[in-house]
């Protein structure tokens, strides 16, 4: 509610969303921790409320840059993600400094209220994940109808890190290669499932997409009927269902619309000259058009990365800068006497959290850096045995198969969009200074009248049948006129 307020307010009271969030965080755990009996575990509240501010992910990804070669924008988003949770850890121990009277007293009374589950015995153990990652789904705001590929993907992630995690255990009490392990290979296997998800989710909805967008002709085999026919029958029962998204609905209703007025538009005996389309459902138009694009499968991806890094151990490094641990004390007897001293020594445990910090987050990264290495491996060697793309890739345009490279590109963890790469800055003044306009202009011209848009082509088959003779230009609406095809233009 605090952020919600301070950010509908907008300008400087924005930049408090932390502070203020990490402030009635600490006061409100305070409170329970003083009025029901000391019982209360704060490191569990604190660390499971500011976890969905925290920012673990731009941690990892900003070292995970750094790893791909891109320092400045890595080192840029790792600096910034250790302010801003300082901010937000500060923020917490100002709300327990109003509401408790000994905040290192409370802070570190951790033996007897934390660490009490035992999740290894805990039949809700995945479904409480599960639960957790639906929730970090929301966040992402990705459609409810498309939940089941994100818990997919996490599910994997984290029973890979899990059981790795407590096999290594066995083995790595003294160090953290247990930790750097299961971290590593959970990433990678993350990685791997949602490229295999996301082929094959791109290769069964191809049906759907290609009748609806009408793409091809005629029926499919057998198997692509039943496909297109699970595909619509899904999208119609999860609108009944509450979840689905509307606009597909009104889709499936308006495609005999379209196909009728196509007809009739490249009918050279019927007297239609254009595409009668509402605002509305050129907008239904446009969006089923980008629905109907590959899957990134970093839209998956993210929200299990999300899941799985260290945004806690962050928090709990900068808990530790304003909370030293404790010493360890240890009482010991001089052998042959009576006498007996005590030896104070820092607590390694408690004070390894930024090692313990980096290993996971490193970890992390490089298993997203493998993973996609064997993707791409693998991809490589499949398109070698099966079939070759080389021929069909050479008859395309420069345009086009610049934007297929760019759209692969995105697929993996090495790709800076041009906003923030401050690199693309650099280039594009060198190209300012070393081009005259003219020659920037016939460029321009040039890549606009040989290049290819997967999206103006869509529209166009939307609008048009294949192998029609009759001219496009006598049939298009006025320019006020709201078409697809106008938009394009």
């Amino acid at each position: 509610l605090l952020e919600y307020l301070l950010t509908s307010i907008g300008g400087s009271a924005k930049t408090l969303v932390d502070v203020a969030v990490g402030t009635s965080t600490g006061a409100i755990a305070g409170l329970f921790y003083r009025y029901l009996g000391q019982r209360t575990c704060l490191p569990a509240i604190f660390l499971g409320t500011l976890y969905w501010f925290f920012y673990g992910t731009a941690f990892v990804l900003g070292i995970l840059e750094i790893i791909s070669g891109e320092l400045e924008t890595g080192v840029v988003r790792f600096m910034a993600v250790s302010v801003k949770t300082f901010v937000l850890t500060l923020g917490t121990t100002f709300g327990m400094q109003l509401t408790l009277e000994n905040s290192l007293d409370a802070w570190q009374n951790q033996a007897n209220t934390c660490g009490l589950i035992n999740l290894d015995v805990e039949w809700w153990r995945i479904p409480l994940y599960l639960l957790c990652s639906a929730s970090a789904l929301g966040q992402y705001r990705m459609p409810i109808s498309q939940y089941w590929r994100g818990l997919a993907v996490q599910l994997v992630g984290y029973e890979v890190q899990y059981q790795l995690f407590k096999y290594f255990a066995q083995y790595h009490e003294q160090d953290f290669l247990d930790t750097a392990s299961a971290n590593a290979v959970g990433a990678i296997a993350s990685v791997v499932f949602a490229s295999i998800l996301s082929l094959i989710v791109d290769s069964l909805s191809y049906y759907y997409n290609a009748r609806i967008l009408r793409r091809v002709e005629g029926k499919f085999s057998r198997f692509g009927e039943f496909m297109f026919s699970l595909s619509v029958c899904y999208i119609r029962m999860s609108n009944c269902l509450g979840f689905g998204k509307r606009n597909d609905v009104l889709y499936l209703d308006m495609v005999e619309k379209l196909k009728k007025q196509s007809e009739e538009l490249n009918d050279t005996a019927h007297t239609r000259s254009q595409i009668m389309l509402t605002e509305e459902e050129e907008d239904i138009l446009f969006e089923v058009i980008v629905d109907a694009e590959d899957l990134n499968i970093w839209s998956v991806l993210m929200p299990t990365v999300y899941q799985l890094v260290p945004g806690s151990l962050i928090a709990k490094l900068w808990f530790n800068a304003v909370f030293p641990p404790p010493l360890e004390t240890q009482e010991r007897t001089i052998e042959g006497t009576d006498f007996v001293y005590t030896t104070v020594s820092p607590n390694q445990l408690q004070e390894a959290v930024f090692q313990n910090l980096m290993v996971i987050a490193a970890s992390l990264a490089l298993g997203l850096i493998i993973g996609f290495g064997l993707t791409d491996a693998g991809k490589f060697v499949l398109r070698k045995i099966f079939f070759c793309k080389a021929a069909e890739e050479a008859k395309l345009s420069e345009s086009v198969r610049g934007g297929l490279m760019r759209k692969h590109s995105r697929q993996n963890a090495d790709y800076t969009a041009d906003d923030d790469d401050p690199e693309s800055y650099r280039e594009g003044a060198l190209e300012v200074i070393d081009e005259e306009d003219e020659n920037e202009n016939e460029g321009l011209s040039k890549s606009v009248s040989e290049g290819g848009n997967s999206m103006q082509g869509d529209v166009e088959l939307i609008l048009s049948s294949p192998g029609s003779s009759k001219s496009r230009s006598s049939k298009s609406r006025s320019p006020d006129s709201r078409s697809p095809l106008n938009l394009f233009k």
